[in-house]
């Protein structure tokens, strides 16, 4: 490994450090991992039904209901039954992965 230079004061300080070769892969899984399990927790606060009504579908994408309808002029998928307009979750989701740019 690389020496590390950190300045304290006015002194440098340097720092040999020999570690393991699969030390990087180890500390990378354990990020994810860490992550993983930070979404999950997060998820489990904020759960969305698969079928939501409109004011729904705007918290979860984060927009105004306003915004939501224009999206759904362009093409948003909704469902109409009797007059009341439901997004399912995964084809909401689907449409946004497809207009990623």
């Amino acid at each position: 490994m690389a020496l590390d230079r950190k300045d304290v004061g006015n002194t440098a300080i340097s720092v040999a450090m020999s570690l393991p070769d699969d030390f990087e892969a180890q500390i990378k899984h354990d990020m994810y991992s860490t992550a993983l399990e930070a979404f999950k927790v997060t998820a489990s606060r904020h759960t969305f039904a698969e079928y939501m009504k409109r004011k729904d579908a705007a918290k979860y994408l984060g927009i105004s209901t306003g915004y939501l309808d224009q999206l759904t002029t362009k093409g948003l998928p909704t469902i109409m039954i009797d007059g009341l307009k439901l997004y399912k979750r995964s084809s909401v989701d689907q449409w946004m992965v497809d207009h990623q740019v």
